[in-house]
């Protein structure tokens, strides 16, 4: 299905960013998440201020307390309670997206679970994607709330496009976050680099 949109949108001669789009869509509706989540990730706004330099935040909801991030500057987002995607401003074929997975225990980062991540990640492609391979991988990459984190970074080509796609993984005690970004090879440096530095203003309070 994913693969007969795609080559439709080509025939139509969609734009880079709305196959990006296609494949954002298709990655939720094969992977939809649980109905229950620990966090709320419906946006509320705030700012902080330091030494006279104002931060935009956002604020999301954790069981009854607060969880404060700040997004790359000028980036354009919507979320839900489960998940919240981002749209960096001026770059085609590029978005980014924090999700989650309840857990029903606390669970570590060991090398199981890690090969079960790998798979995961290679398994979330879009269908029709060729040369699919991991890049990189790293771990404790950030520390989310003095948790351990994982980041496996995969490439594929889909219909002559490259693209790069990385899932940083951070297990809370109540819920797996994933911290993902898509984008064409050329731009996802870039890209990756601001998410993932966005990712240390992440606070609990």
């Amino acid at each position: 299905m994913i693969a007969i949109e795609v080559k439709a949108c080509l025939r139509r001669g969609a734009s880079p960013s709305a196959i990006v789009n296609l494949i954002a869509v298709c990655f939720a509706a094969v992977a939809p998440l649980p109905a229950i989540a620990a966090i709320d990730f419906t946006p509320t706004t705030g700012e902080r201020e330091l030494e006279g330099v104002v931060f935009k935040q956002l604020i999301f909801h954790e069981e009854g307390r607060r969880i404060t991030y700040e997004p790359p500057r000028g980036w354009t987002y919507s979320g839900d309670a489960s998940r919240i995607r981002f749209i960096p401003p001026d770059v085609a074929q590029a978005q980014a997206e924090i999700q989650q997975t309840p857990l029903s225990e606390p669970q570590n980062l060991d090398e199981a679970r890690i090969q079960a991540l790998r798979a995961e990640v290679l398994a979330s492609v879009p269908k029709g994607s060729q040369q699919t391979v991991v890049v990189a991988e790293e771990k404790n990459p950030v520390s989310i709330n003095r948790s351990e984190s994982y980041e496996i970074t995969v490439a594929y080509n889909l219909f002559g496009q490259e693209y790069r796609l990385s899932a940083l993984f951070a297990n809370l005690p109540k819920t797996q976050l994933q911290f993902r970004v898509i984008a064409g090879k050329n731009v996802f440096e870039k890209v990756h680099r601001l998410f993932r530095g966005s990712i240390f203003s992440m606070q609990f309070e």
